[in-house]
């Protein structure tokens, strides 16, 4: 499906994920999202009503999308030359997946679900819980996370030969306390000697006070800290392949679910959103294809809610007597923000989402073709010109399961060309079987209903919509109905518009 209209709808800034907004960058790329499989439409539906509906779980979701997308950036990597600070990553990793497993326990099991997505994690979240293996990695990880925040000392074994020649040495422990001095004496006669395991069994001493000089301070400090390096470094290292692997191996099953959860609980703030706003939201019926279905009923142009804009709620329909709308009337009544409207439910849906309308049945359609005025910024072509190519290669796109939504197609002409080029392109859409609306400033296309569907070439038989209008004062009532816009009303709005009409001009005399 061609995704252009994705940018021209404004889209990316409805649905949107906060997370690493310092760069800018929105990471729900919707293209790669779009359907037309009413299984996937209807599975997205399902986990996003449970989500609006659920106030626990659509909090607890947002909350652990930071922490996934921790354990996304550093899963799978292993560098041929690991350093001790990807090996402390892999521990904390692994304290990260333990406690959202802890978190989505407690909070997944405290709500009610229905839809598959949420049951299948559910599910797998409790067969983990219930593991014995978890229960032991728990008791194991705190030893370990001390490492990444909270070190005060180490605790080294070192094993002697016969004389006294150090062999082998490892790390017995990282501490979160420091040690205390102590001798051997204190160690034999304290009752207590085993609740201080940080009591020396001699005294501390500072290198400064056995050392002569501040060169063989130096040298002494620089030898221990590389010898306390390489044994940390050696330890640290040991553990991150076993760690590192078990880490990839628990994590799959809930790294599975991220990308859907992270861009349904964008949808379904966006939704909540409209909704705490007062205006309506719905989950769609999903009709199948072939059934080329449409109905909206009391649908809006959202982004206009956000910027704090009312909004006048209007229907449009796909019937046997009309799937193909000739959108006529006042100018700045609502008609562009009419065909957009329709466009971003139907985007929306093939998003698996719900719409900003009161009730809706929606088929998929195979592409969503837009075409808007051209913005005449190509210096060597004329506007006509652009629009003429930019129209012929919508219709190259088109079939008999396409959305086509034009306005003011051709304005870069005269009345007149615009008239015998629409004619011909309502025909063609007609034959090709597409469903839509035509936004035109040529009242006279109002008459091509009749002519079209008598026609044999008629596949989508085409209706008429205007912009209702205070007949006595010329206020725009943002209101769409479903009839054909006489010449008379609307010649009598352009000559308003310029200050031209007959009453305003016999004010001069």
């Amino acid at each position: 499906m061609n995704s252009d209209f994705i940018s021209e709808l404004s889209l990316n800034a409805l649905i949107r994920i906060k997370e690493n907004s310092w760069n800018g960058k929105n990471y729900v790329e919707l293209e790669k999202l779009l359907t037309d499989d009413i299984n996937v439409i209807n599975y997205r539906l399902d986990a996003l009503t449970d989500l609006i509906e659920n106030d626990v779980l659509f909090e607890a979701v947002k909350d652990i999308l930071p922490e996934l997308m921790t354990l996304m950036e550093t899963k799978g990597i292993h560098s041929g030359e690991a350093d001790e600070i990807d090996s402390l990553y892999a521990v904390r990793d692994l304290q990260i997946y333990v406690n959202l497993i802890d978190y989505l326990n407690e909070k997944i099991n405290s709500t009610n679900i229905k839809s598959k997505l949420f049951t299948d994690l559910k599910n797998g979240i409790n067969e983990i819980t219930m593991d014995e293996s978890f229960a032991r990695l728990k008791e194991a990880i705190p030893e370990n996370t001390r490492l990444v925040s909270d070190v005060q000392s180490v605790t080294l074994g070192i094993n002697l030969d016969s004389g006294l020649h150090p062999t082998e040495a490892g790390i017995v422990s990282i501490n979160n306390q420091k040690f205390v001095s102590g001798s051997i004496i204190d160690k034999v006669l304290r009752l207590d000697s085993g609740v201080n395991p940080y009591q020396c069994s001699s005294p501390l001493s500072s290198p400064r006070n056995l050392l002569m000089n501040s060169e063989e301070r130096k040298i002494f400090e620089s030898v221990l800290n590389t010898a306390l390096y390489k044994l940390v470094k050696a330890s640290i290292r040991s553990w991150k392949p076993a760690v590192r692997a078990y880490t990839n191996s628990k994590t799959n099953f809930i790294l599975g679910f991220y990308s859907d959860l992270r861009f349904l609980a964008a949808g379904a703030e966006f939704f909540r959103k409209l909704k705490a706003m007062r205006y309506p939201i719905c989950r769609p019926k999903v009709c199948d294809k072939t059934e080329k279905q449409c109905i909206l009923k009391g649908m809006y142009f959202p982004q206009l809610v956000l910027d704090g804009i009312h909004m006048t709620e209007n229907d449009f329909i796909c019937d046997n007597k009309g799937m193909l709308y000739i959108m006529s009337g006042a100018n700045s009544g609502g008609k562009t923000i009419y065909g957009k409207a329709i466009a971003v439910c139907q985007v929306l849906f093939q998003l698996g989402l719900y719409v900003p309308a009161e009730y809706a049945e929606l088929s998929p359609v195979s592409e969503i073709l837009l075409h808007f005025s051209a913005s005449g910024k190509n210096i060597t072509q004329s506007r006509f010109t652009e629009e003429c190519e930019k129209m012929s290669k919508l219709m190259s796109l088109a079939d008999e399961y396409s959305l086509i939504i034009c306005d003011e197609p051709f304005s870069g002409t005269s009345s007149y060309e615009a008239s015998a080029i629409s004619e011909e392109v309502l025909k063609a859409m007609s034959a090709k079987g597409c469903r839509g609306v035509y936004i035109t400033h040529i009242h006279e296309l109002a008459e091509l209903p009749e002519k079209i569907n008598n026609s044999d070439i008629c596949k989508s038989p085409l209706d008429n919509l205007t912009v209702e209008i205070n007949q006595s004062n010329g206020k725009r009532l943002y209101t769409v109905l479903r009839k054909k816009t006489t010449g008379s009303s609307y010649a009598k709005d352009i000559a308003e518009k310029y200050g031209l009409s007959f009453k305003k001009l016999m004010t001069h005399t």
